[in-house]
């Protein structure tokens, strides 16, 4: 099973990421599965039911990546065993550090993971208050991020998109750069290719 975690601060998009993932992992054939950790109202379940036979599983009560790893553990078994899909996706709330994710499901005994890819969503329009006020829940995600999703792009010009990039680079990230629109697709092929998917 593949796991790719879907991380960002809150109000980045990563919702509207998910829901169009759907489509592309659909179209492949492969069985995958959604495990949410959001605060507040899912947002995904009428999506999902409505394009057929994807399981969602909501962790409610903390944050995936400290209280309730168990919990994320005994879910991916319950996938594992029940319907074993190809990829789940997860999607952890605003603030969790994926790395802590990443290093929960390494080597769990009979849980069959093959890989785990961490895409960070970073919000463009509001990008100076997220890194002023969340600098280092922002840092974390980006440290582990194999893919960085640059979201809401139509709101910042040209030069300002360049300027978010170069400080995405100066936390350390070295990886590719997606500029995209998540409420209308635009842009997340490049993200879903870069995926293998």
């Amino acid at each position: 099973m593949r796991l790719i975690v879907v991380a960002g601060l809150l109000g980045v998009g990563k919702t509207s990421v998910i829901v169009r993932l759907i489509e592309p992992l659909s179209e492949s054939g492969r069985k995958f599965a959604i495990i949410e950790n959001e605060f507040g109202s899912t947002g995904i379940d009428g999506d999902v039911i409505e394009r057929g036979g994807v399981e969602v599983r909501d962790l409610r009560g903390g944050c995936v990546c400290c209280t309730l790893k168990t919990g994320l553990i005994d879910t991916l078994r319950t996938l594992q065993i029940g319907m074993g899909p190809d990829v789940a996706v997860v999607e952890p709330s605003g603030i969790a550090d994926p790395s802590l994710i990443v290093r929960a499901v390494d080597g769990v005994t009979g849980l069959a993971i093959d890989d785990v890819t961490v895409v960070a969503i970073v919000d463009a329009e509001r990008f100076g208050t997220m890194k002023r006020m969340f600098e280092r829940p922002l840092r974390n995600q980006l440290s582990v991020a194999g893919h960085v999703l640059l979201n809401k792009v139509d709101a910042v010009d040209a030069d300002g998109l360049a300027g978010i990039e170069e400080a995405i680079r100066g936390f350390g990230y070295a990886g590719p750069i997606y500029r995209a629109r998540a409420d209308t697709g635009e842009g997340l092929d490049a993200l879903f290719r870069g995926l293998g998917l």
